[in-house]
């Protein structure tokens, strides 16, 4: 684990009087942790319109419109682009590598068989949508190809669940250096634009609008650690693709995954929160790949003959990228009744070292 170093001030008297200085070796100012927070997530109301990222160590939290964004491009060393799964978006392969060649015939087809409308009709939807744990692992746009002829064009359907619904679109992505290059045009449309974007290492993404261009959306990497979101889930299904139903979800809380952000559920059969310590972190492993450990988990009900409620049987370590640990568990659904404002209540266990 990381040591904190605090910065400790060397005075030095000077002959002048009332004047302090510190050497060059001193070492740069590290703020500790928050110890204990409780935050009232700002989801937006009841039709759930932002993504909140949360910042544990700071108790901050910074709210984005859910449908302000369309794709998102990986700043890692692979290249990778997602589709926005908090508006429900999906995506269908063309086969076609010429943009201006897609339209009619490929929207008609797309139409016919529903496949770009995600419902619980939809039993092909998980094979239009990114992964919905791990996103990266399985995108639906499949790995940019450093050989251009292989990337092919995609329908993508912009999403309708809880935004309105915006027309199509056809998308083509091809490396440029260190970056990528976006061809974009409406589905029906014989001409298309084109964009470069620059990966940018202090991001997980860079975020793209197709009405604004790039916009900002999540926080530094270095500056989330969990969000709240509407979003794209999947439960298992026999009949559907794989095996798997995609749908969609309104309290859905991710963890930074790809900045290396752990959780793990813990039952209060098991350990009371009031009791969880730092002795208690070694026996529990600290899931960094999926990003749905906490997901829906948290909170039951919500179908057609209960109503939906925070689950009091669990709460959630989290590590976070400066390896500090954290016991966080939720404590309401809404806000003087209305829906998109939960709340939880953290409290650091252990901080790095």
């Amino acid at each position: 684990m990381k040591k904190y170093q605090f910065f400790q001030l060397g005075l030095l008297t000077l002959s002048l009087g009332g004047l302090f200085s510190c050497s060059e070796d001193d070492s740069p100012i590290v703020v500790p942790p928050n110890e204990t927070g409780t935050i009232e997530v700002n989801g937006g109301g009841e039709t759930y319109p932002n993504s909140v990222f949360i910042n544990l160590r700071a108790t901050e939290q910074t709210a984005v419109s859910r449908e302000s964004w369309d794709l998102a491009f990986y700043s890692g060393t692979e290249f990778k682009v997602l589709i926005n799964g908090t508006t429900g978006a999906m995506a269908s392969a063309t086969g076609q590598t010429d943009i201006n060649a897609v339209g009619e015939t490929e929207i008609a087809a797309a139409e016919a068989t529903g496949e770009l409308i995600l419902s619980f009709t939809n039993l092909d939807g998980i094979l239009h949508v990114d992964d919905p744990s791990t996103p990266l692992s399985n995108p639906v746009i499949e790995a940019i190809s450093s050989t251009e002829a292989e990337n092919e064009v995609y329908l993508l359907s912009r999403g309708a669940s809880g935004v309105e619904a915006k027309a199509w679109k056809k998308i083509r992505i091809i490396r440029n250096g260190q970056g990528y290059t976006l061809e974009y045009a409406d589905a029906d449309a014989t001409t298309f634009s084109s964009v470069e974007i620059s990966k940018d290492s202090d991001y997980n993404f860079v975020y793209f609008n197709f009405e604004q261009g790039i916009v900002s959306v999540e926080p530094k990497k270095s500056e989330w650690d969990i969000s709240w979101t509407a979003g794209t889930s999947s439960t298992p299904y026999p009949q559907a693709a794989n095996g798997t139903l995609a749908y969609f979800f309104q309290d859905l809380v991710y963890h930074n995954t790809q900045n290396g952000v752990g959780a793990a559920e813990v039952l209060e059969a098991d350990i009371a929160y009031a009791d969880f310590s730092s002795e208690d972190v070694l026996s529990f492993s600290l899931n960094t790949s999926d990003r749905l450990t906490i997901g829906s988990h948290w909170r039951a009900g919500g179908g057609p003959s209960s109503s939906p409620a925070v689950l009091t049987d669990r709460y959630y370590i989290i590590q976070d990228t400066e390896d500090n640990i954290y016991k966080l568990r939720f404590l309401s659904l809404t806000k003087a009744g209305e829906r998109g404002y939960p709340s939880f209540e953290y409290e650091l266990v252990e901080a790095g070292q």
